[in-house]
């Protein structure tokens, strides 16, 4: 006989796989705004004459946070699709 796994243990495995994939959102978000979106000169500034701020390219750094989390989610999904398979 075989036991199923309550709600509330199927929910609690599943955030490990869905939380890091929700963390990682924000960082691309921010990557994405702050780095994607701008034009930078040669230089790697941007001058925004609306708010008169330099904004320079060193804002790439939000993809490291950003791709850490998605890692994380990448290795709890296999590990999880491992232990379903042998199962």
């Amino acid at each position: 006989m075989k036991v199923r796994a309550r709600p509330l243990s199927r929910l609690i495995r599943a955030s490990g796989d869905v939380l890091p994939l929700a963390a990682s959102l924000p960082f691309f978000w921010l990557w994405y705004s702050r780095y994607l979106r701008i034009d930078f000169n040669e230089l790697g500034r941007h001058y925004d004459a609306a708010t008169q701020t330099v904004h320079t390219d060193a804002a790439f750094v939000w993809c490291l946070p950003a791709l850490g989390c998605l890692l994380i989610a990448l290795v709890n999904l296999v590990r999880t699709a491992r232990r379903r398979a042998s199962r």
